[in-house]
């Protein structure tokens, strides 16, 4: 509950400034007429097809990455010559704005749903394969050579060692992605889409519907904020021996 207060002195500084004439309409509609917006756009059901185009493209793209990205970062950790391989690729893409590849993407693979979805993979990927290589790096001698003395063969060690002792950073390394991959989402949409969260906001902004278009952008917050909050819970609660962040 003590999250929900910042953000609620803020919507009521906001409205009082509206209010007061301290902030114009033309400058920043109200925080009365941008929630009245979005009760009109859930209330009227319109917001949801354009919700459900939006999470099929990143969760699609974000479960690409969950899946890709934790293989090849364990592989990197027990494979050295995967590691040199794959190392200066991922050290030259980690600094690239991921936005900034959507162009070249559609170019490749068109304006559809692929290329937006290959973009958000690729967007998620690089924070889930340095938490997967750094936690299986991390991983206690003891506990592998504890497994090789019980008669766990080699081939077993990483799924039945490897993988659970690095879970909790994996899980880290995921939790930022899945806030990339909302961002990465609606910077596709805005360029080239007819559906999606990041169509609405662009589409109400080139119009001047300035209250409709924080309607949704706060429509988003809130969903990504509750999305972080569900993931977090179900990560205390399957690994309860791990304290992760809150």
């Amino acid at each position: 509950m003590t999250r929900i207060v910042p953000l609620l002195l803020i919507a009521g500084l906001w409205q009082a400034a509206s209010a007061t004439g301290l902030l114009p309409p033309g400058v920043l509609p109200s925080f009365s007429a941008v929630m009245r917006s979005l009760f009109a756009q859930v209330g009227s059901g319109e917001i949801f097809p354009d919700t459900a185009a939006s999470f099929y493209r990143a969760g699609f793209g974000l479960s690409l990455a969950v899946a890709l990205g934790t293989v090849l970062g364990l592989a990197m950790a027990r494979v050295p010559a995967i590691q040199r391989g794959v190392e200066p690729i991922l050290l030259s893409i980690y600094p690239v704005p991921k936005p900034a590849l959507i162009p070249l993407f559609m170019v490749w693979l068109g304006i559809g749903d692929v290329s937006k979805i290959t973009v958000i993979a690729l967007s998620c990927m690089v924070p889930i394969v340095i938490s997967s290589f750094n936690g299986a790096r991390a991983v206690d001698n003891v506990l592998i050579w504890s497994a090789r003395a019980r008669g766990t063969p080699e081939s077993r060690l990483l799924w039945r060692v490897v993988l659970p002792a690095a879970l909790p950073q994996i899980a880290t390394g995921v939790r930022t992605a899945i806030a990339i991959s909302l961002i990465v989402m609606v910077s596709s949409e805005f360029i080239s889409s007819e559906h999606g969260l990041g169509y609405l906001i662009f589409s109400y902004g080139g119009v001047g519907a300035d209250d409709a278009m924080l309607a949704v952008v706060l429509y988003l917050t809130t969903i990504g904020f509750l999305i972080d909050r569900l993931y977090t819970a179900g990560l205390r609660r399957f690994m309860a021996w791990h304290d992760f962040a809150r």
